[in-house]
């Protein structure tokens, strides 16, 4: 997925000598290195240098790739889109699956959400932070990752108030709480074992993902008798 060819500045201009094939190009280690730090930082916090450092490139790469900061960022939101589009469709053929029970597809959808989550820290923190931040910053964020995300889940989201299954009076009120649940930060396992030391840390993802889905979803005794999702082959790695 990353492209491996090397870009043409020479190597004079690269802080740490030439890149090795293995390594991502300088547009692809810039925008790498960029959504880290707008995740961690925000937008005015994030420094260029200091990304340009992170990316193993010279700073004049960032106007050469990008032009601005602006665009960086806009190309940082791009490529989290790209990222999330597969689950997504993921979560939209859950969602549509008519042939499963309803139950089963909002379980199968959280674990997917949290399992996605989980492996891309830095994106979910990027989404977070932007989502709230300044108003054409945030606008971007909705209408090209919220939206879609929140539609791809929507009538799943519905049917399951409807049958009671969740009990919410809107499926976009689910869908912020479920997120909320879902986007804890990566030093979760660690303060939660400061005031519950009983609770493994290995283990303290997994089972927040069960308890994630024993509160939010009413189901039926005989499927929420069924196996944890802890069990699951793809629960979320901490």
């Amino acid at each position: 997925m990353i492209d491996t060819s090397k870009t043409a500045t020479a190597p004079v201009a690269r802080p740490k000598g030439r890149r090795s094939k293995d390594m991502p190009d300088g547009r692809q280690a810039l925008l790498i290195a960029a959504t880290e730090a707008f995740a961690a930082q925000g937008f005015d916090g994030a420094d260029l240098r200091s990304v340009a450092a992170a990316a193993g490139v010279a700073p004049n790469l960032v106007r050469v790739h990008f032009g601005n900061k602006a665009a960086l960022w806009e190309a940082c939101l791009d490529r989290v889109v790209v990222l999330a589009m597969p689950v997504m469709a993921e979560v939209h053929a859950i969602a549509t699956d008519t042939t499963r029970p309803l139950g089963d597809r909002l379980r199968d959808l959280i674990i997917t959400v949290a399992t996605f989550y989980a492996a891309h820290p830095q994106m979910r923190n990027f989404v977070v932070r932007h989502g709230a931040e300044a108003p054409e910053r945030s606008t971007l964020v909705t209408e090209k990752l919220l939206r879609p995300a929140y539609e791809s889940a929507r009538e799943l989201f519905q049917a399951g108030i409807a049958a009671g299954i969740i009990r919410s009076s809107h499926p976009a009120l689910f869908f912020a709480l479920l997120n909320a649940a879902l986007n804890q930060p990566p030093a979760f396992p660690m303060l939660l074992g400061r005031f519950a030391p009983e609770i493994d840390p290995a283990t303290a993802w997994t089972e927040l993902l069960d308890t994630t889905i024993a509160t939010l979803l009413h189901l039926p005794p005989s499927q929420a008798a069924a196996e944890r999702a802890a069990s699951d082959g793809r629960k979320p790695a901490s």
